[in-house]
């Protein structure tokens, strides 16, 4: 099965961990992407912009409304993701509880993807 291990920043822990202070966690996180690569479990990562760049679509009375910025103000934001396949959300769970960003004051969600006849729900 297939999850999203979701990657949320802050302004602070994203800071850190690209900083010289933060270049031991970014070893760890190439020794686990080496590991998950090695493992067959990564299916794809990728690291998102700054939200500042983010562009959000809503409709207001039927016509869709283009505005800057994420839709709402938040301390945490949405900076990444993995795909991973694997056996359980367990192993999902393990995989994201060792992913480094939270020592710098991130946070990780777990989601499992739906195939696609939907059974998940």
């Amino acid at each position: 099965m297939k999850y999203m291990l979701m990657i949320f920043d802050n302004p602070d822990s994203r800071e850190f961990f690209f900083s010289d202070a933060g270049a031991p966690l970014m070893a760890e996180m190439d020794a686990l992407l080496a590991e998950l690569t090695e493992s067959g479990e990564l299916v794809s990562t990728e690291a998102l912009a700054d939200p500042a760049q983010t562009r959000s679509i809503r409709a207001r009375d039927g016509v869709p409304v283009v505005t800057d910025g994420p839709l709402a103000e938040a301390k945490e934001y949405f900076g990444g993701y993995l795909i991973v396949e694997c056996e359980s959300i367990e192993r999902a769970t393990e995989i994201a509880a060792r992913w480094p960003n939270a020592k710098a004051g991130g946070a990780m969600e777990v989601r499992p993807i739906l195939d696609p006849a939907g059974t998940e729900m």
